[in-house]
């Protein structure tokens, strides 16, 4: 009897806890309430927050307006609908909202909630772009570049590239030294892209940073010094450009070089062919055939622990697999 009852025991508790995941039954309950009272309470909170804001925009608060109009686009506690969204970032655009008129612009030139109408896009751009607001100076020089909404217009593009250049944007001081560089939209002029590519280059920018060691090379927009060079070489070298890689290389493989050194010249040609970069392995080909044998492992050593620590630095937790041939073989 004593182990009947056991057994009845045994069999109601696991009846309790079917189809619950393992848990009590009032366990699953307590935490399903919990749950609705959250959301209820965030649903409360919104809907709080939508009349106060009603209530702004009917007594002309362009901010207010703009807010509701962000709160129909992304459907927050309310179904999306770009069009309420549209006509709200209309109404605090023409009270001189910057944002609105920015975000009205991509509306229309997407063609969402409005028609498609990128000169209306371009010209909304235009005002918040003329009033300082940075994300219009970008994309009204992309546009003016492109020639959307309008005939291409390098020099107006050029105009709104410098003006969020100044503001601190990378991708734009990029962009204008690119354009100092080739005179595009404005007078060729090799300081001003040095200048520019500096400042970029300064904010992180592997591919700039490579632009302004190769300025330093050559002597162009920049008095020449193989030493500055070096240094910006290797800080896009670092970040995994491989045009900076073999540039590196082929810098420590010259004479002229700062400081000749086939160790370091062949580990960074070796990490740049890896990387695909073309003419590398042939640079790499040359380079051997003046190196002893124990340099050359060496400088292969050096260049896999380099990627496998790259890689580590990449890809946290994954196991490295490294290859034990050359590039090519």
């Amino acid at each position: 009897m004593h182990r009947q009852a056991l057994t009845r025991g045994a069999l109601l508790m696991a009846l309790l806890l079917i189809g619950c995941g393992g848990q009590p039954q009032n366990q699953i309950a307590l935490e399903a309430n919990a749950r609705l009272a959250r959301e209820q309470a965030i649903a409360e909170a919104q809907r709080e927050q939508r009349e106060a804001l009603v209530a702004r925009a009917e007594r002309g608060d362009a901010e207010a307006m703009r807010s509701l109009g962000e709160m129909y686009t992304s459907g927050q506690g309310i179904p999306v609908d770009h069009k309420a969204a549209a006509s709200l970032y209309t109404k605090a655009a023409d009270l001189g909202d910057l944002e609105s008129a920015y975000r009205l612009a991509l509306l229309y030139d997407y063609g969402v909630g409005v028609p498609a109408k990128p000169e209306h896009a371009a010209a909304l751009l235009g005002l918040a772009a003329e009033g300082g607001h940075l994300k219009a100076q970008q994309a009204l020089a992309r546009m003016l570049d492109e020639g959307r909404g309008g005939k291409k217009d390098p020099t107006a593009a050029s105009r709104w590239y410098l003006a969020a250049a100044e503001q601190g944007d990378r991708a734009s001081q990029s962009a204008i030294a690119s354009r100092y560089s080739a005179g595009i939209g404005v007078p060729l002029d090799a300081s001003e892209a040095a200048r520019w590519y500096r400042k970029a280059a300064e904010q992180g920018s592997a591919t700039d940073q490579y632009q302004l060691g190769f300025a330093y090379e050559q002597g162009i927009g920049v008095p020449r010094d193989t030493f500055e060079a070096e240094g910006w070489y290797r800080r896009a070298a670092q970040g995994g450009l491989p045009d900076a890689q073999y540039a590196l290389g082929l810098l420590f493989s010259e004479v002229q070089g700062p400081r000749r050194d086939a160790v370091e010249a062949y580990k960074w040609l070796y990490i740049s062919a890896e990387n695909g970069y073309p003419g590398a392995r042939r640079a790499l080909q040359e380079l051997e055939r003046g190196m002893g044998v124990r340099d050359v492992e060496d400088a292969r050593i050096l260049a896999r622990d380099w990627v496998e620590r790259r890689q580590r630095v990449n890809n946290p937790g994954e196991r490295d697999v490294s290859e034990t041939a050359g590039p090519g073989r």
